[in-house]
């Protein structure tokens, strides 16, 4: 597919919510567009540059162009601090939106399909992160920390599933559900209750493809697999033992009575043997109390040829297991953790400064940028699965962290036409190939 064509129909997505942002701007101080404050304040995190914009005013200054109106459509640079103001009212879910335009666009281009796992179903990871932190400015929303050598600590967090799939290095981002401090509830309580309101909104909207949801042992709870169930999502949950000591009581005593299923395999992965232990159950309770609902359990043990426990994991289930299934189950409930490699540290340590302050604001600002910083990512990986010189460039420069690097050095230099040209420069220099020729259609500058 052209690449033009896919960044093109990605950008009116978002720059369609432009509409809706508030602009409490009053007279003729209206120096910036919100279509352009919300254009630049996504070019920052789609080039996952900092100082992206300060670069090409820069460069407007020196060569009356810049990649900014190139690539994006920024008629006017604002400064950082223009887009911290100015966006701080917006509210992040002025943005949902434009995530649910990108994956019905990814369903009409059939690339969803290619995610689909355990089942047949598509699976969701769950989980929340925290993505802003500072010891002094703070505001209502903010989650509260008090540390013992006195420091008090204010973070913000966020409850941001994923369409993940095992063995696929790609994980499609769902919008988020803000996690906000609510009376009677620590964190825990406010991470179940975000994933509860994100179920109850988007859910039914996602139900009809066949979705089965991941989460952790925080989730494998009977009031959270009651709103599954009421949603008809299938799941896979991390069940540890301290914290569900009945349901392995009661496996304990079936184990004993040999009602639990075993299978054994034998792998090498090129250095030694190592052992995968299954052990399954179906039906057994959740709880000890009589209304509770029974699920079936899995527990994978993998053992190096000396036996030491390499790793270990207990799971719950709405499927049932069966000696033909169970390692594809299993296999399937293990990618939860690509929410926490292929996304959050993705979005933490591999340039998209997910961590990083770059505003708190006093209304809405930390959140709405963390939800442009999320459909950055997000479009990243569309570019991926539907532009063919994009995924050629992304082979070659696998590292993201690399990746943005060289786009950062290179439009700070050059003025590009669009994406596509940027694609196609660094694209015939990392073949090998001679320089590009200065083509106004390839390079402006």
């Amino acid at each position: 597919m052209k690449g033009r064509e896919v960044f093109a129909t990605l950008l009116s997505y978002l720059w369609s919510a432009a509409a809706s942002l508030p602009d409490e701007r009053t007279g003729s101080n209206k120096q910036y567009s919100m279509l352009d404050i919300l254009r630049s304040a996504f070019a920052v995190f789609f080039m996952q540059s900092p100082s992206f914009l300060s670069r090409q005013t820069l460069m407007q200054q020196a060569h009356g162009m810049n990649n900014g109106s190139t690539l994006f459509g920024i008629t006017k640079l604002p400064s950082d601090n223009e887009i911290r103001i100015l966006l701080d009212p917006a509210g992040p879910k002025l943005l949902r939106p434009v995530f649910e335009k990108t994956f019905a666009y990814l369903q009409d281009q059939k690339a969803i399909e290619k995610f689909r796992s355990f089942g047949g179903t598509l699976l969701i990871a769950m989980d929340g992160s925290g993505y802003y932190s500072s010891a002094a400015i703070h505001c209502e929303s903010c989650s509260v920390a008090h540390h013992r050598d006195g420091r008090t600590v204010y973070t913000h967090s966020a409850l941001m599933p994923a369409i993940v799939k095992p063995e696929c290095p790609l994980v499609i981002a769902l919008e988020p559900e803000f996690i906000v401090p609510q009376d009677g509830h620590d964190k825990q309580d406010c991470e179940t209750q975000a994933a509860k309101r994100w179920l109850s909104s988007v859910a039914p909207r996602y139900s009809p493809l066949g979705i089965t949801i991941l989460a952790d042992d925080l989730f494998a709870t009977q009031p959270f697999i009651d709103e599954l169930v009421a949603q008809e999502l299938q799941y896979i949950l991390v069940a540890k033992p301290a914290s569900h000591k009945y349901l392995y009581e009661e496996i304990d005593s079936l184990e004993k009575l040999g009602s639990v299923s075993h299978l054994t395999q034998e792998h090498w992965n090129g250095k030694e043997h190592r052992t995968f232990s299954y052990r399954y159950l179906n039906e057994v309770p959740l709880r000890s109390s009589p209304d509770s609902i029974s699920v079936n359990w899995a527990e994978l043990v993998i053992t190096s040829a000396t036996d030491k426990v390499l790793f270990r994991t207990t799971l719950i289930t709405s499927y049932r297991i069966t000696k033909k299934n169970v390692v594809e189950l299993v296999e399937a409930g293990r990618a939860r953790w690509k929410i926490e490699n292929e996304d959050f540290n993705t979005l933490k340590t591999k340039g998209y400064h997910f961590e990083h302050n770059f505003g708190h604001g006093k209304q809405h600002l930390a959140s709405t940028l963390l939800s442009l910083n999320l459909l950055a990512f997000l479009f990243h990986t569309v570019l991926d699965l539907l532009d063919e010189r994009y995924g050629e460039v992304r082979k070659r420069l696998p590292r993201r962290d690399t990746f943005y690097q060289h786009l950062a050095a290179l439009t700070e230099y050059l003025c590009f036409a669009s994406l596509e040209s940027l694609l196609a420069f660094m694209l015939r220099a990392l073949e090998g190939g001679p320089a590009p020729p200065p083509d106004p259609t390839q390079i402006i500058h």
